[in-house]
């Protein structure tokens, strides 16, 4: 149990993770509550963070009105806070970003929160469980995790706009994904190609497009992915490492996701039999 006036690491609560992903500028997490709120005390985290509640009654001390719905909270670096579960057995998603990150974020937003707060906006439950869900799947492309968790942050930032036309950065950054698709692509490439920040990125792409890069990305590569099958008669695993999936396996998953098919069972419907036995394509299935 941590002792009153701890001050965590970045990445540190009250829980132990039940999924962890560490990726360039933030560090996702989610976790179940392993104190109840007699056992937590006054606290603060060296990082800024967002906790969403997804399990449980909890208590914060942030500012803002108290709905009903998912309680979602962001609390700045060095806030002092009491933010419990009113018993254990709660679950909860933590968006970490390094203190420096955070101040980088906040000067290229033109600001951010300077206190704890509570959000209770549409956009900002939003993103939260989109990243959430996400974060669960388990094999969720980083891009994606990353533009979502930068989504949650400009929720706190103060906007910048580009008008009521769509801005010609986001043709760079479509151009970029259809090109290098086959390649590991971070949330840090495609702002150098757009030539605007990550937040902005972000914000900009969900709002013109309806969806985050990495959904895109994933699209691309299932596209790849499905013309390699109808076209040629290389072996599905090679199929997947050329379409930028990091098996035969992360294909298949995401294959029957979009397609409701196998990639054995894709070719052989248009007429190609597949250099991978039916066994291997049914172990891939259940994989």
């Amino acid at each position: 149990m941590a002792a009153p006036g701890t001050a965590f690491s970045q990445g540190r609560f009250y829980g132990a993770p039940t999924v962890e992903r560490r990726l360039p500028g933030v560090r996702l997490a989610h976790l179940a509550a392993t104190q109840s709120a007699e056992h937590v005390h006054e606290h603060s985290h060296d990082d800024a963070h967002f906790v969403l509640a997804t399990h449980g009654r909890y208590l914060t001390t942030a500012a803002g009105p108290e709905t009903e719905g998912p309680v979602l909270v962001f609390n700045p670096p060095g806030v002092v806070h009491r933010d419990r579960f009113v018993e254990a057995g709660g679950y909860f998603l933590a968006v970490s970003f390094e203190a420096a990150d955070w101040r980088t974020l906040a000067e290229a937003g033109r600001g951010a929160a300077i206190d704890a707060l509570r959000l209770t906006g549409p956009a900002a439950r939003r993103a939260a469980l989109r990243l959430t869900r996400s974060l669960l799947a388990r094999d969720a492309e980083p891009l994606s995790l990353q533009t979502l968790s930068l989504e949650l942050a400009a929720e706190t930032l103060s906007p910048t706009h580009d008008g009521n036309r769509r801005p010609p950065w986001l043709d760079r950054v479509e151009t970029y994904l259809n090109d290098a698709f086959d390649q590991p692509i971070g949330v840090a490439d495609l702002a150098r190609a757009a030539g605007v920040h990550p937040v902005h990125l972000a914000r900009g792409y969900r709002r013109w497009i309806g969806a985050t890069p990495g959904d895109r990305l994933r699209a691309r590569r299932l596209e790849r992915a499905a013309d390699l099958l109808m076209r040629g008669r290389a072996p599905i695993g090679e199929i997947a490492l050329a379409s930028g999936f990091c098996d035969q396996s992360h294909l298949n998953r995401q294959f029957v996701r979009a397609y409701g098919v196998t990639p054995g069972e894709f070719a052989r419907l248009c007429g190609r039999r597949p250099d991978v036995a039916s066994v291997q394509d049914a172990i891939a299935g259940a994989a």
